[in-house]
């Protein structure tokens, strides 16, 4: 009966409540689909850092994160590797050398990260391999015309990921370290490094692909040569890893995992990609608890609009509620009756933004945002310049809590003013 008579009340006054229900809507719709967005570029960024970047876990020597030193190697690396990739989460298992270097070409040098790999391990555990892209428009810039001779040529000059023979030594470097450096695919550059034993040590490699991903400094500042490669130029023996990169097949097991590693292999320093890079790890937790900050804020300043609009209802109803109180409805039935009436307002307005918020979302999550004229911006911060909003389905309901429970809140002053009445004193006013 009372929730009847409540609907009923929420529409005696048509346009009143649909300003108050439009104000709820477009707050919704702009609390929530900021919020996606934010989310959307948080999630991105984590999935490709662990997609190109970092992997889910990697494990090293207990002091090789402090220095680098290239003696801090793994134990029987190949009998660890050949044990975690038996675990039912992991899904693969990378070797690597990792030695600091510095790149030169006739135009440029640089400091970089070289990472030495297992091309057919790395593949399965990181995506670099299809970030390589062609880089030079190769018949343009050496005049071809005939198509077989093109296609030819094309087959020989583009870039790749270690897939193709060659007499020199390979190298694939990142598009930024390609620019700075001023080379392209099959270009020549020198290498050199400090030895085991502290001497200089160097070789030239030629550049067999060039990687594009969405975080600029990682293509500035890492590179990779096939293992063995990297191996005989510092003197380590050919089976030394320096780190062990693993994916999973499921993210939400990385926490798990670190645990057990940690425990069964007490002497490696185990570290999740958080750990690795915390940086992102901080941000991710970080925006998870602005995403409901933000929306607290909304309903805040909605709250109040529906405090003033509840006010007025009571204040033009109070001969109208003083009856009802003469007549017999308690004033529990009175306060449940102006607080549904609120709820109804809140709920119909939140439901309706949640609504037309998620088609956006749906829509914008397929299609993208695109920032184009902010690539080079993102890009330094490690992020995609098309944004894809997500969110998942439990901020719904929470907000859907937050919500009702603003409503609440609104609704007690406006009650409680209208419980304070005196009936007989109410009946005798002029409205």
């Amino acid at each position: 009966m009372i929730p009847s008579i409540a609907w009923k009340n929420v529409w005696r006054n048509r346009m009143r409540s649909l300003i108050v229900m439009i104000a709820v809507t477009i707050g919704m719709i702009g609390g929530i689909f900021s919020s996606a967005v934010f989310k959307g570029m948080s999630d991105q960024r984590v999935e490709e850092a662990i997609k190109y970047e970092t992997s889910h876990i990697q494990i090293h020597h207990p002091r090789f994160m402090e220095n680098q030193e290239l003696t801090y190697t793994l134990p029987r690396s190949q009998e660890l590797a050949g044990e975690l990739q038996n675990l039912e989460k992991v899904q693969a298992v990378s070797r690597r050398m990792e030695v600091p270097v510095m790149i030169k070409s006739s135009a440029s040098g640089t400091g970089v990260q070289l990472l030495g790999i297992h091309p057919e391990e790395e593949k399965k555990v990181t995506a670099i391999r299809e970030a390589v892209y062609d880089s030079v428009e190769v018949a343009g810039k050496y005049g071809m015309t005939d198509p077989k001779r093109v296609q030819r040529f094309l087959e020989d000059s583009v870039g790749h990921y270690f897939t193709q023979k060659s007499r020199s030594q390979q190298i694939v470097i990142g598009e930024e370290l390609a620019e700075q450096l001023k080379v392209d695919v099959k270009d020549k550059v020198v290498v050199n490094l400090q030895t085991t034993e502290g001497s200089l040590s160097g070789g030239v490699f030629r550049v067999a692909g060039i990687y594009r991903i969405t975080n600029s400094t990682f293509e500035n500042t890492v590179a990779f040569v096939k293992k063995e490669a990297l191996s005989s130029l510092t003197g380590l023996p050919a089976d030394a890893v320096h780190e062990l990169a693993i994916r999973l097949s499921d993210s939400r097991q990385v926490g798990p995992l670190v645990k057990q590693l940690t425990r069964d292999y007490p002497g490696l320093d185990v570290k999740s990609w958080k750990d690795i890079q915390p940086e992102l790890g901080m941000i991710t937790q970080w925006l998870d608890v602005m995403l409901y900050f933000i929306m607290v804020i909304i309903l805040l300043a909605l709250g109040f609009g529906i405090v003033n609009t509840m006010l007025m209802v009571v204040m033009e109803r109070i001969k109208e509620l003083g009856m009802l109180m003469a007549i017999g409805m308690n004033r529990m039935r009175v306060f449940g009756m102006i607080m549904l009436e609120t709820i109804f307002l809140s709920i119909t307005g939140g439901v309706i933004g949640m609504g037309i918020a998620a088609l956006l979302i749906r829509y914008f999550g397929s299609q993208g945002i695109h920032l184009d004229a902010f690539t080079q911006g993102f890009e330094a911060i490690g992020y995609s310049p098309v944004l894809y909003p997500s969110i998942g389905v439990s901020f719904y309901f929470t907000l859907t809590g937050l919500i009702i429970l603003t409503a609440i809140v609104a609704s007690i002053y406006p009650a409680v003013k209208a419980l304070r009445m005196n009936p007989a004193e109410a009946l005798r006013i002029e409205i």
